[in-house]
């Protein structure tokens, strides 16, 4: 049990951290934050499928699973990040003179 708490926590501790850094950074919402750190679990379950063929060694579909939902992860979330970012300081479209 106490092996799961301490996995549980490695991996919510970073996801709570990246959450508070999404809304003070970004501004995003509550919402918006949430789901963009929720992405982690789409990227897991890709990862999974793409260490598939490493079924008979272990420790390597571990790390690559593992390394794949990184890589991932880290693509969706500054993709969404630079999205946020640029309608953040893009100019007002006002019709008004």
């Amino acid at each position: 049990m106490g092996v799961v708490v301490l996995l549980a926590a490695v991996v919510l501790v970073p996801l709570g951290r990246e959450y508070a850094d999404l809304r003070r950074s970004y501004a995003l919402s509550r919402i918006g934050a949430l789901a963009t750190t929720a992405l982690v679990v789409p990227a897991f379950a890709v990862s999974l499928m793409l260490a598939l063929p490493l079924a008979d060694y272990p420790v390597a579909q571990w790390l690559a699973t593992v390394a794949t939902t990184f890589l991932v992860y880290s693509f969706a979330t500054r993709a969404i990040v630079a999205s946020a970012w640029a309608a953040r300081t893009a100019p007002s479209r006002s019709t008004r003179g």
